[in-house]
């Protein structure tokens, strides 16, 4: 099919209107460049602004055989959520739902229906008054990720006991392998039959739950934190490509559309507890783990580790992220990349100024400015290489401290529990860890694309060992590196910057490898974006999702093609 471009665009303005139709190729660069990885070029942008006008921009598209690629935040780590190169077999459209956020709170507020754009965020500011949760905080939700992102990658977040974001009850759009685009209401709420009906008494709430359908099937992973406790076992706890948590949009990596999704809210703790521990071995942490789980009768809320490294560099290259997220909250923080994007366009025209020169102006301010750290962890620093920060229940805090006094009575290392701004400081520290290294790249003019190989593994819950431990030629060729994780679920990230000249595919698969032979499982909960490749029952079940190949092609390393051919 010869696809007649300017009518095309046409149909899509009638829709969405003109100005919800990007075409310019600068304003195009921040839905076209990944947050960490990934850049490709896109024959426009949608912004449709209700789930009606998305299916009509869906129906046309999949008449017109172009490509569909969904994006919510742009918050991907692997480059999932933008074009790869430009090297598809067809126009290449991106539909953002950046404007198609609302959640509907049901069950008393123990569910949820979350729209295709609303935000982490957005997610615990409704629930708050509820004095309810939703399946990930803070973690993701600092940089504006979106929920229904999260679902598609199975992202496990940072709470211990909640595992990998999942729900069987959703609302999707699915192409058949005829090219009929279908709207299928899993959600288990009688909506109507067509697809307008369905979607305008959903927007308009126009529903009523508590039938026997509205039941069936599970909301989230609530056989997680039995599955951690069991840590004689030579298996990953979570993993994306998980076929126990692949479920229609769960764990879908964009296959298919989601209109909604119907997801389980939780208590919120009345009161919490941190401690923070320092170590410079790590097998004692890695025998704390398996202590604390064995003998606590009730797992943590949260486990997360930092190597000295990403501390080091998260204090000096993404301490405005820290400032940023304290000063004016966690939501301002997607506007805030949106406006540092598009002035790095319009400086990079400018020739006589460094391409870098946001970067460097923002680097000389946190060059500048004091540690923003409280100073008990700013000690633990110069004491300890590894630190892990644990947050649980006011009501688990006895047990846990006794646990933690007579662990370290006997083995290296030591803790303190920490007043309320030290606790804060620690989480924000942790969580700014995730745009350092990609803030050491910028200020440095570096191509992340090219030098920056990030790494997302689950561990073997048995494993003795936590920190990669790579080959002399491997290390020769770092120039710089950071580790991170969430502990208790030994899912661990790691960042390595390469030196100039190092070939960086060659590098990552030397590396991959190595993890293979630990037995671990990659990536652990960032999905398989561009950078990964699909293992062969993750790419089958991709197939059934999408016969024709028209959502995200290319994911997972697979074909661009349609048909899969």
């Amino acid at each position: 099919m010869t696809l007649h471009t300017s009518a095309f665009l046409e149909g899509l303005s009638g829709i969405v209107g003109t100005k919800q139709v990007i075409t310019d190729q600068d304003e195009k660069s921040f839905y076209t460049t990944g947050f960490r990885v990934g850049k490709g070029d896109a024959l426009a942008v949608i912004i449709p602004q209700s789930l009606t006008a998305l299916w009509q921009v869906l129906t046309l598209c999949v008449a017109q055989d172009v490509i569909i690629l969904m994006q919510a935040s742009n918050t991907g780590i692997t480059g999932g959520s933008t074009p790869d190169g430009n090297d598809y077999d067809r126009p290449v459209v991106i539909i953002s739902t950046r404007q198609l956020t609302g959640i509907q709170v049901i069950d008393n507020g123990q569910q949820v229906i979350a729209y295709p754009g609303s935000t982490l965020t957005e997610l615990e500011e409704i629930l708050r008054p509820l004095q309810r949760e939703p399946h990930s905080v803070i973690g993701s939700s600092c940089i504006g990720a979106s929920v229904i992102g999260g679902l598609c990658n199975n992202s496990g977040g940072s709470l211990i006991r909640r595992g990998p974001a999942f729900t069987e009850k959703s609302l999707y759009a699915q192409i058949s392998e005829q090219g009929e685009l279908t709207l299928i209401n899993h959600l288990g709420i009688k909506l109507g039959d067509t697809p307008e009906e369905i979607l305008r008494n959903l927007e308009n709430k126009h529903f009523t739950i508590g039938d026997a359908d509205d039941w069936q099937g599970k909301i989230w992973a609530d056989d997680y934190a039995q599955k951690l406790r069991d840590t004689e076992s030579d298996l990953p706890a979570r993993f994306n490509g998980d076929k126990h948590y692949l479920h229609d949009s769960a764990g879908c990596a964009g296959k298919i559309i989601v209109f909604a999704a119907r997801l389980a809210t939780f208590p919120a703790s009345s009161g919490a507890e941190t401690w923070y521990i320092g170590t410079d071995d790590e097998k004692v942490l890695i025998t704390l783990r398996r202590h604390l789980l064995q003998h606590l009768d009730h797992l943590p809320i949260q486990a997360e580790y930092i190597h000295a490294n990403a501390f080091d560099m998260t204090l000096r290259y993404a301490k405005h992220m820290i400032l940023a997220i304290r000063q004016l909250g966690p939501q301002s923080i997607p506007g805030l990349m949106k406006k540092k994007a598009m002035c790095d366009v319009r400086v990079k025209k400018i020739r006589w100024l460094p391409h870098n020169l946001t970067d460097r102006l923002i680097q000389g301010f946190n060059q500048v400015t004091p540690p923003l750290v409280a100073k008990r962890i700013l000690e633990y620093r110069q004491r300890f290489h590894h630190h892990l920060i644990i947050k649980a229940d006011s009501e688990q805090a006895p047990q846990l401290t006794s646990l933690l006094k007579q662990f370290f009575s006997a083995n290296q290392g030591d803790y303190f529990v920490c007043d309320k701004k030290e606790a804060k400081d620690a989480f924000l520290l942790r969580f700014a860890v995730a745009g350092a290294a990609i803030a050491y790249c910028d200020y440095l003019g570096v191509d992340p694309n090219e030098r920056l190989i990030a790494f997302d593994a689950a561990l073997r819950r048995n494993d003795e060992q936590w920190l990669f431990d790579l080959p002399t030629h491997l290390q020769q060729q770092i120039q710089a590196d950071a580790c991170c994780g969430h502990f208790f679920c030994l899912v661990n990230h790691q960042d390595y910057v390469l030196k100039p000249g190092v070939d960086g595919k060659a590098f990552k698969q030397a590396v991959i490898d190595y993890i293979e032979q630990r037995g671990a499982r990659y990536p652990a909960e960032h999905n398989v974006g561009h950078l990964y490749a699909a293992r062969e029952d993750y790419q089958q079940h991709w197939h059934q999702l999408d016969p024709t190949n028209t959502c995200n092609p290319g994911i997972g390393k697979t074909s661009r093609r349609k048909f899969w051919k």
